[in-house]
């Protein structure tokens, strides 16, 4: 009964596709989706009696196309193996297409495959899209994205209709198309068993894609993980409740002196020659945030800022400790760069050609050399700290910090604590968890004691005891601190008078004044002032993004200057004067007046001025006067016209 009913309906589908290839006209007992591909065949142009629209890639595209989805034929192909044991022997072919219908992998017998040659192309590189063999399951697959069966007649081309074929899509874990099966044989052996099967086989395939792609998006994540924590130059490891290392990065071995690579897996307390403070976190429960360390280990002294956060599982237990530390020089580092506790300046930025100051500058770059001590002596304004930095960016600490100290600038009562730091609690006000010093900042690096000779006494005797012993305590502690630091003095003071009248000590100086440079004042460096004013204008025409020039007559009273400020005077006369002038042209007039009245040509009144600033004061006043009326200006100043455009342009006056 079964048998007649599929013949009958074998031969109404065979009418009805009669009829709509050869009179157009509508199936009415055919699948609508099966119709709605007919009608595509036939606006593409395909010919359902013979098959001459068959499309093969060329051999150098389809080698290209198997290298692209070779990771994807590689997770199918266990799959397609697996169906295709289930039908060997019972006529029927798996194949694989990509997502524009090119075969890209076949399973069958071959005297199967030779058979199918005649009707269907089951060549690598061939093409199964509707517009190249009609409806079949890979092409309606494609276009619809659900499973099909397509049975005998219902296949557009005749060639085909002696076959019945099965199809599946294949999707990425984004939902998108990527492949399709199709399961072909002999219309006589067509099941619904058979798509049923191919549906399994499709969620089996999507699944396992959704698994690589997880996996080695955990991978990626796993090893960018690992890679951010080995870059950081901070120490990180964990442990577990048991004190169980469970992992430790290269910085933290480093920091710590033990192989980081043979660490996880073994109790913290093997893995180090003392008694891992992070210990006392599990048992408390109470972890930490930069906390300072000092632990004298058999291999070396550790000194580091550390935290340690507790890991906290779902019942509130402790499960385990993040330890995250960096070594005290790295935050010191850091601190500084910060605070800007470096050296800006080089022997370069020291300008100049004059013999004393060159002479200065040849003794400072011997003192680079070396590590002694060094003593600066100059007035106030000649560039002391200038040279200090000159020195230390030639010396081999340059890239460790520079730290100056005004001794002169700090309170009484704080110079201590500003010098050698301090424990929590030392003191009222004393900032939670201490506070390095100046000497602790400058580990490595200069230590600069700008205005020596303004030191207290008491402060005297702790700096030389510290120079001594090459150590410091913090004020309120009990640990030692080794001091590593270069020390650059400067002073504006005769220390020699200063230790006749007892206000400084003998044994300091002598301790610090090991290699002495004195800076010569600017009205002894003949020559040089020309070469800063040129140094200083062009600072400034950079600043003010102008070109700043000075009149002869006011360069001439600037060289007969005194100076009593030196270079510092001169560079704060500079800007001042540049704020003045109306344009980029520095005259007289736009010069202090206490310059002016001891300049010899204003010692008679500091209100005379130059003949060129009163003509350039009587221009301005007349253009102004008149509105930008250059005739009628000329006439009230008594000169011809051509002559006032002329003086206008010298003095760069605009109308």
């Amino acid at each position: 009964m079964s048998v007649s009913k599929t013949n009958l309906k074998t031969e109404l589908v065979n009418y009805e596709w009669y009829k709509f290839i050869t009179e157009e006209i509508e199936p009415r007992k055919v699948r609508k989706n099966i119709v709605d591909s007919w009608k595509r065949c036939k606006a593409l142009g395909v010919n359902p009696y013979e098959s001459d629209n068959v499309s093969v890639l060329t051999q150098e595209k389809l080698i290209q196309k198997l290298h692209e989805k070779e990771k994807l034929i590689k997770v199918i192909r266990p799959y397609m193996e697996n169906l295709y044991k289930i039908v060997e022997g019972s006529g029927f072919i798996v194949f694989l297409t990509d997502d524009e219908a090119n075969v890209l992998h076949v399973l069958g017998d071959q005297d199967i495959l030779n058979d199918y040659s005649t009707g269907c192309n089951f060549k690598l590189g061939a093409n199964w899209s509707e517009k190249c063999v009609g409806t079949s399951s890979i092409g309606m697959v494609l276009i619809e994205g659900n499973p099909i069966q397509i049975i005998g007649e219902e296949h557009y081309c005749l060639e085909q209709q002696k076959w019945t074929c099965s199809g599946i899509p294949i999707r990425d874990p984004e939902s998108k198309i990527i492949a399709a099966i199709s399961m072909a044989g002999r219309s006589e052996n067509a099941h619904s068993h058979t798509l049923g099967m191919l549906v399994a086989t499709e969620m089996a395939i999507e699944n396992q894609l959704k698994i690589i792609e997880t996996t080695e998006k955990l991978l990626f994540t796993t090893q960018h993980h690992k890679a951010v924590v080995e870059s950081v130059s901070e120490g990180i490891l964990s442990i577990d409740k048991y004190g169980i290392v469970t992992f430790m990065n290269e910085s933290a071995g480093k920091i710590l002196f033990c192989d980081y690579k043979n660490a996880v897996g073994k109790h913290i307390n093997e893995v180090l020659d003392y008694e891992a403070v992070i210990l006392k976190v599990l048992k408390t429960g109470k972890g930490y945030i930069d906390r300072e360390f000092i632990i004298n280990s058999k291999r070396g002294r550790i000194h580091f800022v550390k935290s340690a956060i507790p890991i906290v599982g779902k019942n509130g237990e402790i499960t385990g400790i993040v330890d995250i530390f960096r070594e005290i020089k790295q935050v010191k580092r850091l601190v500084n760069q910060m605070v800007g506790a470096h050296a800006r300046f080089t022997f370069n930025d020291i300008i100049g050609n004059s013999t004393e100051l060159l002479e200065a500058k040849r003794l400072a770059a011997s003192a680079a050399k070396c590590t002694s001590s060094v003593l600066i002596m100059g007035e106030s304004g000649t560039g002391k700290e200038l040279f200090a930095q000159a020195i230390h960016n030639a010396s081999p600490r340059a890239q460790e910090p520079f730290v100056a100290v005004n001794c002169g600038a700090i309170p009484r009562e704080l110079i201590e604590s500003e010098f050698f730091g301090y424990e929590e609690g030392a003191f009222t006000g004393a900032q939670r968890g201490g506070r390095p010093g100046k000497f602790e900042m400058a580990a490595g690096g200069t230590l600069f004691l700008d205005e020596i000779g303004e030191m207290t006494m008491d402060m005297q005797v702790r700096l030389l005891r510290v120079l001594q012993e090459k150590e410091v305590t913090r004020i309120g502690g009990n640990k030692t601190f080794p001091v590593d630091v270069r020390i650059i003095a400067a002073t504006n003071k005769n220390l020699n008078k200063e230790i006749q009248d007892g206000t400084f000590r003998n044994d300091l100086f002598w301790r610090l004044n090991v290699l002495t440079i004195n800076i010569p004042p600017l009205s002894c460096r003949n020559g040089d002032i020309p070469l800063l004013i040129e140094y200083f204008l062009n600072i400034l025409s950079k600043e003010h993004q102008k070109n700043y020039t000075l009149c002869s007559e006011a360069m001439e009273i600037l060289n007969n200057y005194s100076w009593p400020g030196n270079v510092r005077e001169l560079e704060n006369i500079l800007e001042r004067s540049v704020n003045f002038a109306e344009k980029d042209h520095i005259l007289p007039s736009h010069l202090p007046k206490n310059i002016l009245k001891n300049n010899r040509h204003f010692n008679k009144h500091d209100q005379i001025i130059s003949l060129e600033e009163a003509e350039y004061k009587a221009i301005v006043d007349a253009v102004e006067y008149c509105k930008g009326n250059i005739t009628w200006a000329a006439k009230i100043l008594g000169i011809a016209r051509n002559t006032l455009y002329t003086k206008m342009k010298k003095y760069e006056i605009e109308c």
